[in-house]
């Protein structure tokens, strides 16, 4: 296989390990937000107007929003990586016709094993 799609899929993984580690630093951003929905969860079963369970709505809400903007950019840059790898294919595909994707793969993945996370 030529190493111009080995390289392209050495940058994808690459990329995508960036990516599961930013991700992983906003785990303990997330966290609080997670932590004050189940506040509320346990605060929901105890209102007793309808003024005080509307509050705890739009704080859910808000914190489900907040989750939201912090995961979008990570879930975003994975899309495009997955159409990156889905580009990749498609041209190994179209320079090798007769090869198969466990052959693809057979000859890419020890190439992607050197990455490590």
């Amino acid at each position: 296989m030529e190493k111009i799609f080995i390289e392209q899929a050495k940058h994808i993984r690459i990329e995508y390990i960036k990516v599961y580690k930013n991700m992983n630093e906003c785990e303990s951003k997330i966290e609080v937000y997670k932590n004050q929905l189940m506040d509320i969860k346990k605060e929901i079963d105890n209102v007793d107007n309808e003024n005080d369970f509307k509050e705890k709505l739009i704080i859910i809400e808000k914190n489900i929003k907040n989750i939201e903007i912090i995961l979008k950019p990570h879930l975003d840059k994975i899309k495009n990586l997955e159409k990156s790898a889905d580009t990749l294919f498609e041209n190994i595909k179209e320079r090798y016709p007769n090869i198969s994707k466990d052959e693809i793969q057979n000859e890419l993945i020890p190439h992607l094993i050197e990455i490590k996370f």
